[in-house]
C-alpha cells in the first residue's frame, strides 16, 4: 500500500482505456470527460418497475438502479405522496452522484512525482506520530509502575514526604523522556506531525479538486435537463439532495448503492473501479441484493459520447468574484449615504448574506490575501451562524444534543473541497462527531457510523476520544474560527494536553 493510500483510503481500479493527463490539459481545462447519453433501461419481465424508475434517465436512472430496494421504495414514495417531484428526485440523485464520482477521483487519480513527494512527507509524519504514541505509552506505563510502588510504600509507612521523594526521580525521568520523544517526533516528521499531515491533505485536496474541475461531467443535452453529473456547487441539485435527506433519505440507505454506481464510472485517467469495502451497517445495494437472492435487479445500459460544456469555476475565480462583489456592496452603501460597520449584524447581513458557502470560505480563509481582518471575521461569523442554524433546526428545544451534533456533521459534510482542506473544518467536523457519539453514549444508544474521509479530521477525533474528559465538544464545534491547531490548548505541541 502506498503512503497516499494510507491517507485517502484504498480502492482498486479495473483496467480501462484512458487518455493520459497532460499538464497543458489540466492548465487549459481542455481535458474533457467522456460522459453518458440517455440511458436505455433493460427490464426483466419478473421485475416490477415503478413510474419513477421509468421516468429517470442518464445518471439519475443509473444511480436509482444501483440502490437497494428499500432506498428505491422510499424515493418512489416521495413522488407518489407528492412530497417531491420526479425532477427533484433526479436532481438530488445527480447531486449525490457528482459528489461520489469526485470522491473516487480524488482517491484514485494518477500520482505524479510531486504527489509522491508529498505522500512520502505524509507517511513520515504518520510514522512519527505513531512511534511517538508507542514511546509515550511505554513512558507512562513506567511512570505508573513507579507511582504504584510509591503508593504501596506509602500505605505501609504513611510518610507523605517519603512518597514525594520517591517520585522525584521517576517524574524527572518522565520529563526527560517526553522531551526526547517530542524532539524525535519533530525531527522525523519534519515538523509538527499533525500540521504536516494537514498540509499534505491540503495539497491533495487542492490538486485533486483542480484536476476534477478540469473535467466536464455535465453532459447536458438540449431539451434534457435530467441527465448528467452536475457542475460543482449546483444550487438546485444540492437543494434537492438536502430535501431528500430532510425527508429521511439518509446515507445509510444509499451508501453502498452509490459506491457501486461511482465504481462503474469510466473516469478518464482512472478508468472503472471496484468497491473494496462494503459498509455492513448500511442497506445493501441492488447488486448485493441480487447476489443474495438471485433475483434480477433493475439494470441500465449507458451509451457514451463526448460533450462540450463550460468547466467548473476555479477557487481563484470564486475568490476574485467575492472581492468584486464586496467592493460593489461597499460602493452601493456609500452611494446611499450609509457607513459600513462590520461589527454590526445588519451591515454584515447586507454585505455577506448573498454569498454561497464556498465564497464565504474564500473570504474567511483570506484566499489570495486580499481580504481584511474584519472581512474575514464577518465571513467566519456568517459561516458559524449557518452551522448553528442547522443544529438548532435539528434540536429546536435544546433537549437533544445528539440530534444537533448529528446535524452539524451532515452540514459540514456538504462543504466544498477547499473548506474541507482547512484546519477549521477538520476541528469542527471532529468535534461534531465527538459530540454526537458522546451524546448517544450518554443516552445508552448506538450512534450511526459517521467517520469522516478526512485523515486529519479522523486523527483529531481520535485525539478527542483519548482525552474525552478534557474536550468541550460544544465549544469546539461552535467556537471561534481555527486557523491553526496551535490555537487550541488541546493540541499544543502536536499532542493532546
Amino acid at each position: 500500500m502506498s503512503a497516499i493510500d494510507g491517507l485517502f483510503g484504498t480502492a482498486s481500479a479495473a483496467t480501462a482505456k484512458w487518455k493520459p493527463i497532460s499538464a497543458n490539459d489540466v492548465a487549459t481545462g481542455t481535458w474533457k470527460a467522456v460522459t453518458a447519453t440517455k440511458t436505455q433501461t433493460v427490464l426483466d419481465d419478473s421485475v416490477e418497475v415503478s413510474g419513477l424508475a421509468k421516468s429517470l434517465t442518464g445518471v439519475a436512472g443509473k444511480v436509482f438502479a444501483s440502490l437497494g430496494s428499500k432506498a428505491r421504495a422510499m424515493l418512489d414514495g416521495f413522488v407518489k405522496s407528492g412530497q417531491m417531484t420526479e425532477k427533484e428526485v433526479s436532481l438530488g440523485l445527480r447531486s449525490l452522484a457528482t459528489d461520489a464520482v469526485k470522491s473516487r477521483f480524488m482517491r484514485e487519480r494518477p500520482q505524479d512525482e510531486e504527489d509522491k513527494a508529498w505522500a512520502a512527507k505524509g507517511a513520515a509524519a504518520d510514522k512519527a506520530l505513531h512511534h511517538k504514541m508507542e514511546r509515550m505509552e511505554k513512558a507512562m506505563q513506567a511512570l505508573g509502575a513507579e507511582r504504584d510502588a510509591a503508593h504501596a510504600a506509602f500505605e505501609q509507612d504513611k510518610d507523605q514526604e517519603a512518597f514525594q521523594a520517591r517520585m522525584v526521580g521517576p517524574y524527572e525521568q518522565f520529563s526527560k523522556e517526553t522531551a526526547d520523544i517530542n524532539r524525535e517526533e519533530e525531527e522525523t516528521a519534519g515538523g509538527n506531525p499533525l500540521e504536516v499531515l494537514g498540509t499534505v491533505m491540503s495539497h491533495f485536496l487542492k490538486k485533486g479538486t483542480e484536476q476534477f474541475q478540469a473535467l466536464d461531467f455535465t453532459g447536458l443535452e438540449e431539451g434534457d435537463e435530467d441527465f448528467g453529473l452536475l457542475p460543482k456547487n449546483d444550487v438546485k441539485g444540492k437543494a434537492a439532495a438536502d430535501k431528500m435527506m430532510d425527508l429521511g433519505f439518509i446515507p445509510k440507505l444509499y451508501r453502498n448503492g452509490l459506491a457501486d454506481y461511482a465504481a462503474d464510472v469510466d473516469i478518464p485517467g482512472v478508468g472503472r473501479g471496484t468497491v473494496k469495502d462494503r459498509l455492513p451497517e448500511s442497506e445493501p445495494s441492488a447488486a448485493e441484493e441480487e447476489a443474495a437472492t438471485g433475483k434480477a435487479a433493475l439494470r441500465t445500459i449507458v451509451k457514451v459520447t463526448q460533450e462540450e460544456a463550460p468547466g467548473l469555476a476555479s477557487f481563484t475565480a470564486v475568490t476574485a468574484e467575492a472581492r468584486s462583489v464586496l467592493d460593489a456592496g461597499y460602493a452601493a452603501m456609500a452611494k446611499a449615504g450609509k457607513g459600513v460597520n462590520l461589527n454590526n449584524e445588519a451591515d454584515v447581513n447586507a454585505l455577506f448574506g448573498g454569498f454561497d458557502r464556498r465564497s464565504l470560505f474564500a473570504i474567511a480563509s483570506n484566499s489570495g490575501g486580499g481580504f481584511s481582518k474584519n472581512e474575514q471575521a464577518a465571513a467566519q461569523s456568517v459561516m458559524a451562524r449557518q452551522q448553528k442554524e442547522a443544529m438548532t433546526a435539528a434540536d429546536p428545544t435544546g433537549t437533544d444534543p445528539a440530534a444537533a451534533y448529528r446535524a452539524a456533521v451532515a452540514f459540514l459534510d456538504t462543504a466544498s473541497g477547499e473548506e474541507k482542506a482547512s484546519v477549521n473544518w477538520s476541528v469542527k467536523r471532529a468535534a461534531a462527531q465527538f459530540g454526537y457519539e458522546s451524546s448517544m453514549s450518554r443516552k445508552g444508544a448506538t450512534p450511526e457510523r459517521v467517520d469522516s474521509v478526512s485523515p486529519l479530521a479522523r486523527m483529531l477525533k481520535g485525539a478527542m476520544d483519548a482525552q474525552k474528559d478534557k474536550v468541550d465538544a460544544k465549544a469546539l464545534t461552535g467556537g471561534a474560527y481555527v486557523n491553526s491547531l496551535m490555537d487550541l490548548p488541546l493540541f499544543k505541541h502536536g499532542v493532546t494536553a
